[in-house]
């Protein structure tokens, strides 16, 4: 595995049999890299796939299995992390119970990442950090854009910083985690000043 360098090969999937490859996305080193990977895309496919699950599951939706509700997932913390099917669709990762559900993911992907959409906003929406778009800088407004990057919320002010959001999203997480890291010294300052001060007891 190399490197990617400053200029990728992108090469977007499409594929009419599999509607769950469709828009993923996959960056090669080189053109003679992009050409390997199409001669056996399965046994490149698997090892990128349990990358993507792994980088993906901490912040996935507390949500059960997305085509059967009442079908409750293991704890992606727990050892029993197995249990069930974490497949990825396009870029992104859907857990299901079993393979019967994962094959109707597979089917109907738009459908279910739907779904999927909807848990991420319950779980990240509400503490949602920053205020601002951090594509343009602007002011969220009262309902912003949401765009899903990989099980990753970011909010931006209109559906033009929407598209440069998903045309760049390792750029766009970098971003977001950087403002977020900003944030922290100021909340701990304004924790700090709200505090009430601190008296010494009375000497005995």
């Amino acid at each position: 595995m190399k490197q990617l360098g400053a200029a990728p090969v992108i090469k977007i999937i499409d594929d009419p049999k599999d509607p769950g490859l469709n828009g993923r996305e996959i960056r090669f080193e080189s053109a003679e890299c992009a050409a390997t990977f199409e001669i056996d895309r399965a046994k490149y496919l698997k090892p990128a796939n349990e990358q993507m699950v792994r980088e993906q599951l901490p912040q996935y939706p507390a949500i059960n299995c997305v085509v059967m509700p009442d079908e409750s997932l293991s704890d992606p913390k727990s050892a029993n992390t197995g249990k069930g099917e974490n497949i990825i669709v396009g870029n992104r990762l859907v857990r299901t119970c079993c393979g019967q559900c994962a094959r109707r993911v597979r089917r109907d992907p738009v459908k279910w990442l739907a779904q999927v959409d909807k848990g991420i906003v319950a779980d990240q929406g509400a503490k949602y950090a920053l205020k601002v778009c951090v594509i343009s800088g602007a002011p969220l407004p009262a309902e912003p854009v949401n765009v899903f990057i990989g099980s990753r919320l970011v909010e931006v002010a209109t559906p033009a910083d929407a598209l440069k959001a998903q045309q760049n999203p390792i750029e766009t997480l970098t971003k977001l985690d950087a403002a977020i890291a900003a944030l922290k010294p100021n909340a701990a300052k304004s924790a700090s000043a709200d505090a009430p001060p601190i008296t010494k007891p009375d000497a005995k």
